[in-house]
């Protein structure tokens, strides 16, 4: 059990880093690759930051999943979780304004059911 959960802190913190990493320096390039439509985020000048304020929080959550040894890292890993559900329920609400396209919509379904299925499986143990 200890190395399962300690491969899923891992890489969790690791995609987080690397997600981060990509919205601090191009925020409207992590913005096209999701999917925003281009005239909402070219004609936004807020979005840069707010991309780059999740990129940070995105950051520093992997950050702290990574130094943290595997047994007190459970609660920083539902934070995560639960950070990453809302990330993704957050792009569904947009998507009913059209405002992002269908692979986002798409993508944060499945985002959506990969962090609820991982916060109920570590709550569980």
């Amino acid at each position: 059990m200890t190395r399962d959960w300690d491969v899923t802190r891992k890489t969790i913190g690791s995609l987080s880093m690397w997600l981060g990493t990509g919205a601090l320096f191009a925020p409207r390039a992590m913005t096209a690759v999701l999917g925003v439509r281009e005239q909402a985020a070219q004609g936004d000048v807020a979005l840069p930051l707010l991309v780059r304020l999740i990129a940070a929080r995105n950051i520093a959550m992997g950050a702290a999943l990574l130094v943290t040894p595997a047994p007190q890292a459970r609660r920083t890993t539902e934070v995560t979780l639960l950070l990453t559900l809302l990330d993704a329920a957050a792009v569904l609400v947009a998507r009913r304004g059209r405002d992002v396209a269908d692979r986002s919509a798409g993508l944060s379904l499945v985002v959506l059911s990969l962090a609820a299925a991982g916060a109920v499986r570590w709550h569980r143990r």
